[in-house]
């Protein structure tokens, strides 16, 4: 049985990923900010289940609430913690041209620092009889960039850095990968036809399936000789070469 924290758990990706792995006989520590009736319902669930669940509110932009998380995580299960999956993100559209200081601060605290501190805290609490993991959620386009949600792909590009980089420093202690998902869920600023020709386009020509993302985890969970890596569920969307430029015969 393994004890992992899943930020952001409570609704979309995070929730598939909170779902699965804990019908597969794991201690669930579920992260969430603003979706407290969510979160609730999902430990609910999952208790229901017969499923070891706690739920922690905090909004991850601030290093007050990730300490305040991390000793309530500390009080509740010790250091029994191996596994964090870096889910939660904010994602929002600017550019390089309109960029805002304080959106671009949200950004990097959310998505770029709060997992860097996370996983720190795992490396100064792990047990050396486990096999420890970070799993970073990252965006299919930081093998693809493009200048669209500026302050957003930089942060993942940042956090696809940073899996890189605590792979190496971390190592052999804790594993840390990446998953890079695709068109697998529509962004609030999408509408559903929007969504689809997007899916569409892609290499596979089809939505990937929300659950892929978490048997992209299980393998990574139950492959200890990898480390350093991301793995793209995007229905082949970060190889797209038919740009405009392009004429079929």
């Amino acid at each position: 049985m393994r004890t992992i924290l899943v930020t952001g758990g409570a609704k979309r990706i995070g929730k598939s990923i909170t779902e699965q792995l804990g019908c597969e006989n794991n201690r669930i520590l579920i992260h969430y900010n603003n979706s407290d009736q969510d979160a609730k319902k999902l430990q609910n669930d999952l208790i229901d289940k017969q499923i070891e669940t706690f739920i922690y509110k905090a909004d991850l932009s601030k290093v007050s609430d990730i300490n305040n998380m991390l000793e309530q995580i500390s009080k509740d299960v010790g250091t029994d913690l191996d596994t964090i999956i870096n889910c939660a993100s904010i994602f929002e559209d600017d550019s390089a041209r309109n960029i805002e200081v304080e959106n671009f601060s949200r950004h990097m605290n959310t998505n770029l620092l709060a997992p860097i501190l996370l996983s720190k805290y795992l490396f100064k609490t792990h047990r050396k009889d486990r096999d420890n993991n970070i799993i970073n959620i990252i965006d299919q386009r930081v093998m693809r960039l493009n200048p669209s949600y500026f302050s957003y792909s930089i942060s993942k590009f940042g956090l696809w850095g940073v899996t890189q980089m605590t792979a190496q420093e971390y190592s052999p202690s804790i594993r840390v990968n990446a998953i890079a998902p695709g068109p697998i869920l529509a962004n609030h600023d999408q509408s559903d036809e929007v969504f689809e020709t997007e899916a569409n386009n892609t290499p596979l020509q089809k939505q990937p399936n929300i659950k892929d993302i978490s048997n992209a985890i299980n393998f990574l969970l139950n492959t200890e000789s990898v480390t350093g890596q991301i793995i793209a569920i995007d229905s082949g969307q970060h190889l797209s070469w038919k740009t405009p430029d392009f004429i079929e015969n």
